[in-house]
C-alpha cells in the first residue's frame, strides 16, 4: 500500500461526453472518499445537490468480473442506512481506494441522471506540504446542467438551443434550458477556467472567505448559492479568499468627491454651527449649498430654510458623520482626524468611502438584497435602475427568498442599495452630472461598487 501522505494526479472524464468533458486535478491522498467528493464537485462543477458513490470496477460490465473476484461500492452513509450494500466512503482514503482499484475509479453524481466519471491516476509522489490539499491542473468544458436527462438530455437541449427555430414539441425543453441561464447564473457549453474552479474546491473543503466584508456575506450564505456568486465575482476579476485591496480610482473620481472634501475643509478649524437641536444652522445653509455645488438640487427651488426640510443636505451630512468624517462637537460640526488624513490624498478618500459604504447588515434579508445590488450595478453593461432591482431580485430567488406566503420574488420586490451607499453615490452624482437628480454616472458608479465589493 502506498504512503497515505500521497499526491496524486488524477484525470477525470465524464463517460460518454463528445468531446470530453475533463479535468486533471492534484489530491492529497490522505483525504478519504467523503471528502474527495468535495474536491470533484468543485472542480467539475457540479452544485453538490445529489446522492453520489464510488466504485472501483467498470460499472458497465460489472456482471462479467471473475470467479473469486468482487466489486467494491463506496456509498454516502446516508444510503448505507437506507440499505444499500457497500463500504462507507468516510472510512476510506483516496490513497487506499487507487491501490484496491489499480488506480482506476469510477464515481457516480445523481443516481437518477447517472453522470458517471472515469478517475484515472496518472501519476504520484510524495506530498509536498507546501501543496495545497487539491488543486486543479487543467481541464476542458462545463459539466451539463443538473437534472437535465443524462448526457442525452443535455446535447438536445444544446441542439434546440443552436437551431434557427425550436420544434414547437421540444419548446418546453428549450424553455427549461433558458431557464438556468441567469445574470449571475450565465450558462456556458464550451467554458472552463481553472482558477474558477479552484475556487470553488476550496470553498467546498471548508475554506471561509472572510478576509474582505464581500467574502465575509458569502461565508453567510447556502452553499449553492456561495458557489454561484463566488464564480460570478471571479469573472468580474474579485478574488474572494483576497485580502481587503484599494480599487483604483476612476479618474473622475477626485472631481467627484469634491463636495465630500468641501465639507471635511469646512468643518476644519472651528466647524459649522449647529442647532441646539443638532441640525446645521440655518445662517450657515446658504454658504452649504453654494459649497457643495447643489444649486440645481430640487429642493432650492421650494425655499426650503432649515436643515430639516432640506432633505437632500441633511442624509448628505448625517452620511459624513455615519462613515466617520464628521462629528458633533458641543454646537459644532467639525471633521475627524481620519477624514482630514484623507483629506490629504483623494486615493485614501476614495478607499475610506468605499470601506464604510455598506451599512445593511442590520437585517439579514436587506443585508443580502444590498450586497447582490453592488454585484449587480458593478457587472458589465450601462444597465439602469430598473435592470439593477432585476438583477437584484434574481438572486434573491437564487438565494432561496420567497414572500411569507410562498409567492414568488418578483423584478422590483426589492430595490435597495443601503443608505450610505445611495448617499454617497448621489453626492458623486451630482458633482458630476449637470443634474446628478436626473441621470447616473454609469462608470463611476460601477467603479465604486467595485471598489466597494473589494474593500
Amino acid at each position: 500500500m502506498k504512503n497515505l501522505r500521497t499526491q496524486h494526479t488524477l484525470h477525470i472524464e465524464l463517460h460518454g461526453s463528445e468531446p470530453a468533458i475533463w479535468r486533471r486535478i492534484e489530491v492529497d491522498g490522505s483525504m478519504t472518499l467523503e471528502r474527495f467528493h468535495e474536491v470533484l464537485q468543485g472542480a467539475l462543477g457540479w452544485t453538490n445537490s445529489h446522492l453520489h458513490l464510488y466504485m472501483d470496477s467498470n460499472p458497465f460490465i460489472r456482471g462479467q468480473v471473475a470467479a473469486g473476484e468482487k466489486p467494491t461500492t463506496w456509498l454516502m452513509a446516508g444510503s448505507i442506512e437506507d440499505g444499500l450494500e457497500g463500504e462507507d466512503e468516510a472510512g476510506t482514503t483516496l490513497t487506499q481506494a487507487l491501490a484496491r482499484s489499480g488506480g482506476t475509479l469510477w464515481y457516480e453524481y445523481d443516481l437518477g441522471d447517472s453522470w458517471m466519471h472515469l478517475i484515472t491516476e496518472e501519476s504520484s509522489r510524495a506530498l509536498d506540504p507546501e501543496d495545497p490539499e487539491a488543486r486543479v491542473l487543467d481541464g476542458a468544458l462545463r459539466v451539463p446542467l443538473e437534472d437535465s436527462g443524462g448526457l442525452g438530455g443535455w446535447y438536445e437541449m444544446l441542439k434546440l438551443a443552436q437551431a434557427a427555430s425550436a420544434d414547437p414539441d421540444r419548446s418546453y425543453i428549450l424553455d427549461w434550458f433558458r431557464a438556468h441561464f441567469g445574470y449571475f447564473t450565465p450558462v456556458d457549453p464550451e467554458a472552463f477556467d481553472a482558477g474558477a474552479a479552484n475556487m470553488r474546491v476550496r470553498l467546498l473543503l471548508g475554506g471561509m472567505p472572510e478576509g474582505t466584508a464581500t467574502g465575509k456575506w458569502l461565508s453567510t450564505l447556502p452553499v449553492y448559492g456561495r458557489l454561484m456568486l463566488a464564480e460570478f465575482l471571479y469573472a468580474m476579476g474579485i478574488d474572494v479568499f483576497a485580502s481587503p485591496a484599494t480599487t483604483p480610482m476612476p479618474e473622475e473620481a477626485p472631481r467627484a468627491m469634491a463636495s465630500i472634501l468641501w465639507w471635511i475643509n469646512a468643518c476644519d478649524g472651528t466647524g459649522l454651527p449647529l442647532t441646539a437641536a443638532g441640525y446645521l444652522s440655518p445662517s450657515v445653509l446658504p454658504e452649504v449649498i453654494e459649497g457643495i455645488g447643489w444649486e440645481h438640487e430640487d429642493f432650492v427651488q421650494f425655499g426650503g430654510k432649515t436643515e430639516v426640510h432640506l432633505h437632500g443636505i441633511l442624509d448628505f451630512r448625517e452620511m459624513l458623520m455615519d462613515i466617520g468624517l464628521l462629528k458633533a462637537q458641543g454646537k459644532k460640526l467639525v471633521a475627524t482626524p481620519a477624514a482630514l488624513r484623507a483629506a490629504q490624498d483623494p486615493a485614501k478618500l476614495w478607499a475610506h468611502l468605499a470601506k464604510r459604504a455598506r451599512n445593511s447588515a442590520r437585517d439579514k434579508v436587506t443585508y443580502d438584497a444590498t450586497m447582490l445590488a453592488l454585484m449587480a450595478a458593478s457587472g458589465a453593461g450601462d444597465a439602469d435602475r430598473k435592470t439593477i432591482e432585476a438583477r437584484t431580485n434574481e438572486g434573491m430567488r437564487l438565494l432561496e427568498y420567497v414572500h411569507r406566503d410562498g409567492r414568488r420574488i418578483e423584478d422590483k420586490d426589492f430595490n435597495r442599495l443601503g443608505d450610505r451607499y445611495v448617499s454617497i453615490t448621489k453626492a458623486f452624482r451630482m458633482a458630476v452630472l449637470k443634474n446628478g437628480n436626473k441621470g447616473r454616472a454609469v462608470g463611476l458608479e460601477r467603479a465604486f461598487a467595485l471598489a466597494v465589493l473589494r474593500s
